[in-house]
């Protein structure tokens, strides 16, 4: 019997809707604090803040890919994540959370691609694929999309 491989996940509550990202990508969950401005930046990015001595930008998702106004932001946590293409100035971001990750073992037939969602909503920025899990939507980031407009924002020697 051939055994379907699994992805260990995690189900992350962002202000608007859920997320699914691998385990490997998460280097911890940390409970909200305000974050400092950053000059410049994008509506969805919060702001940063120090983490293990490096600054860190913060993004809400929720603003980014479910159109959420600023002003009803509600977060909770803050999902560190590791950046696909770690370079000197950017090798992490945090993504702002209604509440704790809730890990998965996800099996690919878990997953449901063929939703009906306007092609306006399937493009938004930031979403990379939309999905279904458990009969709820959710929405498998663009980390390249988001990292690439990171990356310019943090200064690094």
């Amino acid at each position: 019997m051939d055994a379907s491989p699994s992805l260990r996940c995690l189900l992350m509550t962002v202000q608007g809707g859920q997320i699914i990202l691998p385990n490997s990508l998460v280097a911890e969950v940390l409970p909200f604090a305000t974050p400092l401005q950053i000059e410049a930046a994008p509506h969805w990015v919060t702001g940063a803040m120090l983490w293990h001595n490096l600054t860190t930008p913060l993004v809400s998702l929720g603003r980014l890919v479910f159109r959420v106004a600023p002003d009803a932001d509600l977060n909770s946590r803050i999902i560190i994540v590791n950046t696909l293409n770690p370079d000197s100035r950017l090798l992490h971001f945090g993504i702002l959370g209604t509440a704790a990750p809730r890990p998965l073992n996800l099996q690919r037939e878990h997953l449901n691609f063929d939703l009906d969602i306007p092609d306006g909503d399937r493009n938004r920025p930031g979403a990379l694929s939309w999905a279904s899990y458990q009969g709820q939507p959710v929405v498998i980031p663009d980390m390249d999309a988001i990292e690439a407009v990171l990356q310019p924002l943090v200064r690094r020697a």
